[in-house]
């Protein structure tokens, strides 16, 4: 009886440290109070933009591989210099364009992404 005890408990041990098993990275999160980019790929990005629904960006020169792009909600800025306010708004959609070095376009989309 001790011995199937025993075995049921690792099994269960087991299967829950593998269910906890490291997540998968992303190459965008959102966060409570930043967005966070990664550059996933093998090659650096340049010029690097990150729309926040729709209208606030901030942008990067340069954005390395395996790189993280930390942007706290309030940097990101409208057209006409409105700050984004996460006490009246939410995230609900994020773009990243950038180019590769290659010279190819790259873009991530998080939720809506961005309309045009």
């Amino acid at each position: 009886m001790y011995r199937l005890l025993s075995a049921a408990l690792a099994t269960g041990l087991l299967l829950g440290t593998l269910a906890c098993d490291v997540e998968e990275p992303r190459p965008i999160r959102v966060g409570i109070d930043r967005i966070t980019v990664v550059n996933l790929t093998d090659t650096p990005w340049r010029q690097v933009d990150v729309w926040l629904n729709d209208h606030y960006r901030a942008q990067a020169p340069n954005l390395a591989p395996g790189q993280r792009l930390e942007v706290p909600l309030g940097v990101f800025v409208a057209g006409f210099g409105q700050r984004f306010d996460s006490k009246k708004q939410t995230p609900f959609g994020v773009e990243v364009d950038a180019e590769g070095a290659d010279g190819k376009p790259v873009k991530l989309v998080w939720g809506k992404g961005r309309r045009r």
